[in-house]
């Protein structure tokens, strides 16, 4: 009997120790919309004049697919002098990053792939950044 105790007890032990911890929390979590906007004043190249703001909304889209995540980006500006109202940033010079799959590496919370850029995760403040100068703020529902 004891040595049939010590046994289940041992291969539960051995269950438990043998599965790798996962950070539910930080994938779980990191799945939504983040966005950020900035402003500047718009200067006519020919004169020096300056003609009025453009505001840029930039924004990244984070969704789980299996065991990666698709990251794509948007952006959308919004110039006060003109009545366009918000245009699709797609085919400008400035345009959002390309659509890609990337794993999530628990190491340094971050969405990385091959040959685009890592996007780093601050899960307390539920940001995410590719630069320190760049952080998008998540968007609740």
């Amino acid at each position: 009997m004891s040595i049939r105790f010590n046994f289940i007890v041992w291969l539960a032990f051995i269950i438990f120790s043998c599965n790798k911890p996962r950070d539910t929390n930080a994938t779980d979590e990191i799945c939504g919309a983040y966005t950020r906007e900035y402003s500047f004043k718009v200067i006519n190249q020919e004169t020096g004049v300056e003609i009025g703001m453009r505001t840029i909304r930039d924004t990244i889209f984070i969704r789980q697919i299996g065991n990666e995540f698709q990251v794509s980006n948007k952006k959308w500006r919004l110039n006060n002098y003109d009545k366009d109202g918000w245009r699709n940033m797609e085919h400008d010079d400035d345009r959002p990053k390309a659509t890609y799959l990337s794993a999530y590496v628990f190491t340094n919370k971050s969405l990385a792939a091959e040959n685009h850029p890592t996007l780093y995760i601050d899960t307390s403040p539920q940001m995410v950044y590719w630069t320190i100068e760049s952080k998008y703020r998540k968007i609740e529902n």
